[in-house]
């Protein structure tokens, strides 16, 4: 019996026998996933610590993966403010007065920044649309209350310290245990008729208000 002859091994036989097999191509994401990861961890861990790497972890993917998708950190924290602020509305001119409406969006800010720690201090980071449009949208509001340009943004600077303010205490207030002296600002704020949401809205109407007593009559000249 005549065996069949071998073809000799060339040169690219060995090339190819020498060239690593690839492992696949990464593991598909969209953008959702890695929004949908990326709040989950902010919720948990605050934006100051979502990082790409942690990222990676909680999607289970190379970190190299999420580079794919998201440039940078920066990107990265911009792309997770702008899907947060979504979620905060700006009332249209002629659903109520320019106060209630200025209100109802810093009571809808407030909810949202609660949910996702270290985002409102985000706020007037570069690169944010949203945080641009809530801004402008702010602004606008004061603007038809009768505030000069100027006045608008100390405004606008002086109601957004009072909200983060209360979002810090609302923390503070949240990580308090049962067993506290009645001394802390829980127990008194408890000793009242009003919950803290209802403070709140008690804080900005009075914030408000000093503002209109203190830049409107500047602005009209003391009258």
């Amino acid at each position: 019996m005549t065996l069949p002859s071998r073809r000799p091994i060339t040169r690219s036989d060995q090339v190819a026998s020498d060239t690593p097999r690839s492992r696949g191509r990464p593991p598909s994401l969209s953008e959702d996933d890695i929004v949908t990861a990326a709040l989950r961890l902010t919720r948990e861990v605050g934006l100051e610590n979502l990082s790409m790497r942690a990222l990676a972890r909680a999607l289970g993917v190379p970190p190299m993966t999420i580079y794919h998708y998201v440039t940078s950190k920066v990107s990265l924290h911009a792309l997770v403010v702008d899907h947060i602020l979504r979620d905060i509305a700006v009332p249209e001119a002629d659903e109520a007065s320019w106060e209630v409406r200025l209100i109802r969006l810093l009571t809808d800010a407030r909810r949202v920044f609660a949910e996702h720690p270290g985002v409102s201090s985000r706020l007037g980071d570069p690169g944010t649309t949203e945080g641009t449009r809530l801004a402008e949208g702010v602004l606008a509001i004061f603007a038809e209350g009768g505030f000069s340009p100027d006045a608008a943004v100390i405004c606008f600077a002086t109601l957004f310290t009072f909200m983060t303010g209360q979002i810090d205490l609302d923390a503070m207030a949240d990580a308090i245990v049962s067993r506290a002296p009645t001394s802390t600002l829980e127990g008194v704020t408890r000793s009242t008729r009003f919950s803290r949401d209802e403070l709140f809205e008690l804080g900005c109407h009075a914030v408000i208000e000093g503002l209109k007593q203190t830049l409107l009559l500047e602005d009209r000249g003391g009258a």
